[in-house]
């Protein structure tokens, strides 16, 4: 008995599998726009969507900001070199002119040495012919050395008053057409160094007027 129902339940089941692929397959797809299709439905994609207005000016801001903080950055940096090029053009310039104070104090260091022998020797002896004659060197071996740092005297006594160079501290009336206009006197030396005016010579001009 048990054998007999078992195959007439086999013959059942065929025919019940035979109908169901007979009947037609339905498919129940929902139309509604803001329903996402599943993972592997066939159809139309759905059209991307665009950034709103405001995602836009977010963006934008954010771009702006990005931009903005590299060129802070690139200003920084540049700051940067051209503080360390200043700091080191400056050590450059000091050193030179370290080394240009340091050779022009060795240069006045035997003025020094000729002043003390000419102390020495105004302690020691009552000669005033000596003492001149010391004064003198050392005059001239002061005026040597200015020279060889470029510094020139202004010959101003005899020639023509030149305001560039002098400064008139008197007007003396004289006798003389010629020297209407002349340096008559000089009260204080001027000096050059390099073509440039250290200080003008203080001089007295001489006027002539007819009388």
């Amino acid at each position: 008995m048990k054998e007999e129902i078992t195959t007439v339940d086999r013959e059942e089941i065929k025919k019940r599998e035979a109908k169901e692929q007979e009947a037609p397959h339905f498919t129940v797809r929902d139309k509604r726009f803001w329903v996402e299709k599943e993972e592997g439905e066939e159809g139309v994609k759905p059209e991307e969507r665009l950034p709103t207005y405001v995602e836009q000016l977010k963006n934008q801001a954010e771009e702006s900001e990005r931009k903005l903080k590299e060129y802070i950055a690139a200003y920084k940096q540049k700051m940067a070199e051209n503080d360390d090029f200043r700091k080191r053009m400056e050590a450059s310039y000091q050193k030179r002119a370290d080394v240009a104070n340091a050779e022009f104090i060795l240069n006045l260091l035997p003025v020094v040495d000729n002043l003390n022998r000419a102390v020495f020797a105004a302690e020691n002896s009552r000669d005033f012919e000596s003492l001149f004659q010391g004064i003198k060197m050392i005059q001239v071996s002061f005026i040597n050395q200015l020279k060889n740092c470029g510094v020139e005297k202004i010959d101003a006594p005899g020639k023509a008053f030149n305001p560039s160079d002098e400064e008139a501290v008197e007007v003396v009336e004289v006798d003389e057409r010629e020297k209407d206009n002349i340096v008559i006197e000089e009260l204080e030396c001027g000096y050059k160094i390099k073509e440039k005016l250290l200080r003008p010579a203080k001089v007295k001009v001489g006027r002539y007027s007819e009388k």
